[in-house]
């Protein structure tokens, strides 16, 4: 069996995975390392990362597989290059990112110390993003939509997938037309100008009303029988002066133009610092207007006599108020989006594609998430002896992980904050149990004191239930598998009451089922916490503070000691801080 290297680089979320004996069995993030969020360029430390966990050399790798494909849409590119890029700066920026493609194998064997014969595949950006969430599925069919701002020069891909034969393309999106780059600009609209801020754009959607739906829907875009075509006047990606920022942190540029403010009247700009009911309103409107062109796609693409089953990728399907929408309208349809479905998973996508060629198989281990770092207890107490001098905090060791559960669950119900750092880290933009800030669902400030104490961010942002996957029916209106927080659902009315610490607004959550097999510690833990409180839930939110989630124990260690955290589980150790009490009234 070859060697296979998958590589996301000089986009945002550069990552790098590996395949060996026809299993995936690594896969980590560059910022997760270098500890700067979405960080973009070429993942050093993340092949060496990789190497070390495969107890492999660099030369012992056999291919690189890259998820991008120059030569893609060729035909495409150079028109629209030919007309367009002649003159201005544009030209510069897309053979700068040529050059850094095709200068790969160069950089391997001079860098790393890659043999001189290693092999680059190149994969297509949307094929790569298809393969992440298909092979993963375990569906033999599916209609496969890849969305998100642009990869080889196309936006939105859709497919038709099937076990042991080529995708079938069925339509493709080109650039400057794009639901991705729509939806970025109405997130800078707001004043979300930090790269990656669509989420929190999404969590105001549910607190405002539409109202501009048309407004949106018949001027930015043009109408063509529902077909996705920007209105150029309010957009300035596509102009030849323009450039996209993917270099070390990605720090876009604005997408939109002056005529946008025209559009909705607004005489100063709008700020995220300040939230008022137009910022609601525009993002309710917008995320409506993303809906209604997705659920297009589906409603045109989906042929019931090929396959019930949706896959979702590229940095779109991270939308999970869509696709909770999408499990609610289509209800006879079975829906999977992949842990990681935007670019680092894109890493993964490639280098799946590339064992189905090269080793004629399709590898295995593809539905966990946890395939980062792991730390034995030895590393761990090592490094916890570190910052005992601070005395700051007390520490035991559980030899029972019984015994730990059950303490853990009593500091929850009596609404501590807990830290929970176990096995091996996820892999993608969710926290899913295992480096996690964790705490009871049920106490109704518990949203406030995390947001405003811990994680230190918008007071209107929600937190995510995770629930036993048993359990999902009595509390949740729809029982359609959710593993990786892909989706927004609806928590059953009556149950509203009991988790106010994970309803949003709208009565919603984005759930994470908790399977047993997937992730037996974390199941564990909300199992002994059920045992005592009757809710089956926790509440779950990523393990940082403004910052990358957290990796190592000492990363934990410190976020723990500058936080309001209360308590910090890392593998069977418990820490406490001793002044907790003090602390808070402060």
């Amino acid at each position: 069996m070859l060697n296979i290297l998958g590589l996301n680089i000089n986009h945002a979320d550069s990552a790098a995975c590996i395949i060996k004996n026809n299993s995936l069995i690594y896969a980590i993030e560059e910022e997760r390392i270098n500890r700067q969020k979405h960080w973009a360029g070429f993942p050093n430390q993340s092949i060496v990362a990789c190497l070390e966990n495969a107890k492999l050399r660099a030369k012992d790798i056999d291919i690189v597989a890259l998820n991008t494909n120059p030569l893609s849409n060729i035909k495409n590119k150079t028109l629209f290059f030919l007309k367009n890029y002649l003159t201005g700066n544009k030209k510069k920026e897309i053979f700068l990112r040529l050059s850094k493609k095709f200068g790969i194998k160069k950089k391997l064997i001079e860098e790393l110390d890659f043999k001189k014969n290693i092999k680059i595949k190149y994969v297509d950006h949307h094929i790569s993003h298809i393969a992440s969430g298909f092979y993963a599925s375990g569906y033999n069919k599916a209609l496969a939509i890849s969305i998100d701002g642009f990869g080889d020069f196309s936006s939105i891909v859709i497919s038709e997938v099937e076990i042991n034969k080529p995708i079938k393309i069925l339509k493709k999106i080109f650039f400057p037309d794009s639901l991705g780059v729509f939806y970025e600009s109405m997130t800078q609209l707001v004043g979300f100008k930090t790269y990656g801020e669509e989420y929190k754009f999404m969590a105001l959607a549910s607190m405002g009303k539409p109202i501009y739906f048309e407004k949106i829907l018949n001027n930015v875009f043009q109408k063509e029988d529902n077909e996705i075509k920007l209105n150029k006047k309010y957009f300035l990606h596509h102009k030849k002066n323009f450039a996209f920022n993917f270099k070390g942190i990605p720090n876009q540029n604005k997408l939109f133009s002056e005529q946008m403010y025209s559009l909705f009247n607004l005489h100063e700009q709008l700020s995220k610092n300040n939230i008022t009911q137009i910022t609601m309103d525009i993002a309710a409107s917008s995320q409506k207007v993303f809906e209604y062109f997705v659920f297009n796609l589906v409603d045109k693409y989906l042929n019931k006599k090929f396959s019930n089953n949706l896959i979702l990728s590229g940095g779109c399907a991270l939308n999970s108020l869509c696709n909770g929408k999408i499990l609610k309208k289509f209800n006879d349809l079975n829906l999977f989006v992949p842990f990681s479905p935007g670019d680092s998973g894109g890493a993964i996508g490639s280098a799946i594609m590339t064992n189905i060629q090269m080793n004629n198989e399709i590898p295995i281990n593809l539905k966990t998430p946890y395939l980062g770092n792991s730390f034995e207890d030895g590393q761990i107490e090592k490094q916890i002896k570190k910052y005992i001098n601070d005395e700051n905090f007390t520490f035991n060791y559980h030899n029972n992980f019984k015994n730990l559960l059950t303490d853990t669950s009593d500091l929850l119900l009596s609404n501590k904050v807990g830290g929970w750092f176990q096995d091996k880290m996820e892999f993608g933009p969710r926290a899913l149990g295992n480096r996690s800030i964790i705490a009871s669902p049920i106490s109704q400030d518990m949203k406030n004191i995390i947001n405003s104490k811990i994680k230190k961010r918008e007071n209107f942002r929600p937190f995510a239930p995770s629930i036993l996957l048993e359990k999902k029916k009595d509390w949740f209106e729809t029982s359609k598998l959710n593993l990786y927080m892909s989706a927004v659902e609806y928590i059953k009315e009556d149950k509203r009451k009991f988790i106010p610490a994970v309803t949003h607004f709208d009565g919603t959550g984005r759930v994470q089922d908790v399977d047993k097999n997937l992730n037996p510690k974390f199941y564990s833990l909300i199992e002994n916490f059920y045992q005592k409180s009757k809710v089956p839930l926790l509440l779950n939110t990523s393990f940082n503070e403004n910052e990358p989630i957290v990796n190592k124990p000492e990363e934990a260690i410190e976020c723990f000691l500058r936080t309001d955290i209360d308590f910090l589980v890392l593998g069977n150790f418990l820490l406490k801080k001793k002044v907790t009490d003090d602390l808070k009234k402060i």
